[in-house]
């Protein structure tokens, strides 16, 4: 076999890492095209420079194997928490079984820490990131309108003022200062927001009533100015498509939206987000365990020491609402599980559903959550 070398992707490779991309997921599944698929990451107005964002295996000069992590920051409530979004993961079919994921997933992982990265987030199939430390994780409850639940649900709303078109540049300043006043949201570049929206083959829609912006739907991002427009947009939106039902999604702390969708939907499932990987636990924890007692449900005061094979030994207090996370250099004693143990514990259905009893019960099904728009 050649002898492979493993580095970063270097200035103007961007055209043959798109093609190699593009080759693998095109040979795997249906075929793909990286630069209308995902133009956030892949047009050619927004790869400039991001080539160092790609781990690379290489043969003879030629690229095998490919694992990309895109920085991003997800916030809270006006925290914020330092993210990298795993893609692209892809090794050419010749190649496969020289273990070249397993070491550009390794390089990957210790770039991230490097960085600093509190968290990192990918979409896959769970056993086979599991290996890498990953583990399902979030609460995303998805609600499915049918024009017949239009039809009787709402035959008395009026939607008649209700416009939905096409979002355009145009409108890009209003849809910034929509997503960036929601609760949750990510920190997105000026210039390549519409972009952000367009990815995932999404074609965002503008909502207007009475001729003024109202909102925008792109993806899972159903955002208004006003809640009580959600029956009116809902009902012009399934008018406009013309689709026989349309899903929409709500994180656990939109408790206003989920009580609007569910009072309307013909059926709903809460299912995980995306998996994750914490890397620091003392701030992904500090910061939702604070969203779930701002926003979800009171956390029992109380304290306990979390050992994390592999992690350390974390405290964790809760009084009135403070949370504090501390990590305890040589400490050992606790309440003993594995990483992915722990992110099962906190953050899955799961360990919601069939926890601890007690004071662990009121701390876990923290609601990590990010929009797909956010995804790479």
């Amino acid at each position: 076999m050649p002898e492979t070398i493993y580095t970063r992707g270097q200035s103007g490779e961007m055209p043959q890492i798109i093609d190699f991309i593009n080759y693998v997921f095109s040979q795997a599944h249906v075929p793909h095209d990286f630069k209308q698929l995902l133009p956030k990451e892949y047009s050619d107005e927004a790869s400039r420079g991001l080539e160092q964002q790609h781990f690379l295996a290489k043969q003879e000069g030629k690229i095998v194997a490919c694992v990309a992590c895109r920085p991003f920051t997800l916030v809270y409530g006006g925290r914020q928490l330092n993210c990298g979004f795993v893609g692209s993961v892809s090794v050419h079919p010749y190649h496969r079984g020289e273990g070249h994921m397993k070491r550009l997933m390794s390089d990957m992982l210790a770039g991230a820490r490097q960085q600093g990265y509190d968290m990192l987030v990918l979409g896959g199939q769970r056993q086979r990131y599991n290996y890498f430390g990953f583990e399902s994780a979030g609460f995303k409850l998805r609600c499915s309108v049918s024009q017949t639940n239009v039809r009787h649900a709402l035959a008395d709303v009026d939607a008649g003022d209700v416009q939905i078109s096409p979002l355009t540049g145009e409108d890009v300043a209003f849809a910034r200062e929509l997503w960036y006043g929601a609760y949750q949201h990510s920190l997105r570049k000026e210039e390549g927001f519409l972009l952000d929206l367009r990815s995932w083959n999404t074609r965002p829609l503008l909502i207007r009533a009475g001729g003024e912006r109202q909102g925008y739907l792109a993806g899972d991002e159903l955002l208004l100015k006003d809640e009580a427009m959600l029956q009116k947009a809902i009902k012009a939106l399934l008018a406009y498509t013309g689709d026989k039902s349309m899903s929409f999604s709500a994180p656990l702390f939109e408790k206003e939206r989920i009580r609007g969708l569910t009072r309307l939907c013909e059926g709903a499932q809460l299912g995980a987000v995306e998996m994750i990987n914490v890397l620091n636990w003392e701030r992904t924890l500090k910061l939702f365990l604070e969203v779930k007692h701002e926003k979800v449900a009171p956390l029992e005061d109380g304290e306990i020491d979390l050992n994390i094979e592999g992690d350390g030994t974390f405290h964790i207090s809760v009084k009135g609402g403070s949370v504090q996370v501390e990590k305890r250099e040589g400490a050992t004693e606790g309440v003993r599980l594995n990483h992915l143990e722990a992110i099962r514990a906190f953050f899955s259905l799961g360990g919601q559903l069939a926890g601890e009893a007690g004071l662990l019960a009121s701390w876990q099904g923290l609601p990590f959550y990010m929009t797909t728009q956010d995804g790479f």
